[in-house]
């Protein structure tokens, strides 16, 4: 079990706000709009009055061009495995949002 600190520490519920988008969100929170919706099972737009769960990382990273998955977990400090584990994704693509813990 999480210890309640560690828990508020780096994940909590948001309510979201008239404004708010989920790349803002992201931003705000140090995570990726590709994790705040598959953590949220979003099927659709949010709105204000919704509430999301989010888990702050410690690196944020956008995928570039000529990235590949081994280069991207390079640069996290990271396995390729633990990155696709942590994003919940099998592979990546360009202007991807990646994280890592």
């Amino acid at each position: 079990m999480i210890a309640l600190e560690s828990c508020l520490k780096t994940q909590g519920v948001y309510y979201c706000e008239d404004g708010d988008t989920l790349s803002s969100i992201a931003q705000k929170f140090s995570t990726s709009k590709e994790l705040l919706v598959k953590e949220n099972d979003l099927k659709g737009e949010i709105k204000a009055g919704d509430y999301l769960f989010v888990r702050r990382y410690k690196k944020v990273y956008v995928v570039q061009v000529e990235d590949t998955a081994k280069t991207v977990a390079e640069k996290l400090g990271t396995t390729v495995e633990n990155l696709f584990e942590t994003n919940k994704i099998t592979e990546i693509y360009p202007f991807m949002q990646v994280v890592c813990d």
